[in-house]
């Protein structure tokens, strides 16, 4: 009972007491900010190594080159290709304007981005599970190479993972006390997911299964706000959405084969191998409230299914860059998993950091930023005999940052 009172953070726990229970006092300080600001200096130390060491990879150089005209013409260039990642070549243009385009200043934002994102992981896993999950979840998180190598990246990924996962953690806030502002600061979250990574808004689809769960539970009408305040949040993006799907529209006219090799690869080019350990803990999670566990399962696998269905279907649609912000429910999942297991959770964390740290070395090398690009181009080289068009405009991807250009849709 005493350790339980230690963590509990209700408003009805006493702020002050006498002065024998300061010890109590500090330790429930500590459970309070150690799960968010612990993985999150850690996210931080681990990012600036070797920061500026990787020379700036194709996309990188891509995105300041697109960054370097006046706005007006960035605005313009969107009309034609490459509207989603608009938002970010205007950011990238006044940040160079007030900093320079150094590689470590350029990749300075996606690190900032990446460390909050980490700690509000931290801070979802403390305020919907326990304090010792969302510490455990969060380190889990800082050794996951995907994590700091796109801390290190000049992109927009750190961005989207930083909103998506700040708004998830504001929306579980929100359900359990809705208040309006509470409402106002989901609904400006989920514009900055939006205008940081279309495909980030694919969040909106574990969001609105925690609506329901958490109605089904509570028969709160107040909770059906979450739909009108969603709908208003998508205004600002839909332009890019309009303008992007209507450039990538000739990707709909073909019908690949079915790429099992990259669906059979997703998990390891999502988390990396130390992630497979993470994933594999995150499916024996186990907890009192199953609903939670549902939630947090939705929110860490509909959006790779969905990018992965749509390249089945349609056109290559899956990278993992952009997918990130699923890598804190699996994290927590997998804290879940190892739920009063100490030891075992010490072993596992120094498992996942073996695991990793040779890949780690391996970003920061010198050429660091092109293994990916080149390792995607000779995916794709393999599949050409018959992938036809479709193999294209994926090696055209390679050189517009993710994004399939438009003058090879047609």
């Amino acid at each position: 009972m005493l350790a339980q009172s230690a963590h509990d953070d209700s408003p009805s726990r006493p702020l002050s007491g006498p002065r024998r229970s300061s010890p109590r006092r500090a330790a429930t300080v500590f459970w309070i900010w150690a799960p968010s600001l612990v993985p999150a200096a850690l996210t931080a130390a681990v990012g600036l190594l070797g920061l500026a060491g990787p020379a700036l990879g194709p996309d990188e150089t891509l995105r300041l080159t697109l960054s370097v005209p006046d706005p007006a013409a960035i605005v313009e260039s969107a009309r034609l290709a490459d509207a989603v990642n608009a938002p970010y070549h205007l950011f990238l243009h006044y940040w160079t304007g007030l900093f320079g385009d150094a590689a470590s200043t350029v990749r300075l934002p996606s690190l900032v981005a990446m460390v909050l994102g980490v700690g509000f992981a931290g801070e979802l896993g403390r305020r919907i599970l326990s304090p010792g999950a969302g510490l455990y979840g969060g380190l889990l998180l800082v050794a996951l190479v995907p994590v700091s190598r796109y801390a290190q990246e000049a992109g927009p990924y750190a961005l989207a993972f930083l909103f998506a996962t700040a708004a998830t953690l504001v929306l579980y806030r929100t359900l359990d006390r809705p208040r309006w502002w509470r409402w106002t600061g989901y609904g400006l979250l989920v514009i900055g997911t939006g205008l940081a990574q279309v495909t980030a808004l694919l969040m909106l689809a574990g969001h609105a299964y925690i609506v329901v769960s958490r109605w089904r539970l509570s028969r709160q009408s107040a909770l059906f706000w979450w739909f009108p305040v969603t709908v208003l949040s998508l205004v600002p993006p839909a332009p890019l959405i309009s303008l992007g799907l209507r450039q990538h529209a000739a990707l709909l006219a073909f019908r690949p084969q079915a790429r099992w090799e990259m669906a059979w690869s997703a998990p390891e080019a999502l988390a990396g191998a130390a992630g497979l350990v993470v994933a594999g803990l995150a499916l024996a999670a186990r907890w009192p409230d199953r609903a939670l566990i549902r939630e947090l399962a939705v929110l860490a696998a509909v959006p790779p299914l969905v990018l992965l269905a749509g390249s089945f279907l349609t056109g290559p649609l899956w990278a993992p860059q952009h997918v990130l912000f699923v890598l804190p429910p699996i994290a927590l999942c997998a804290a879940v998993a190892l739920r009063g297991l100490r030891l075992r959770a010490v072993l596992v964390l120094a498992l996942v950091v073996l695991l990793a740290v040779p890949q780690h070395r391996a970003v920061r090398a010198p050429s660091g930023h092109q293994p990916l690009a080149l390792a995607e181009r000779h995916h794709q080289d393999r599949l050409g005999a018959t992938a036809g068009p479709v193999a294209q405009l994926d090696a055209a991807a390679q050189l517009t940052g993710g994004e399939r250009p438009d003058d090879l849709q047609t």
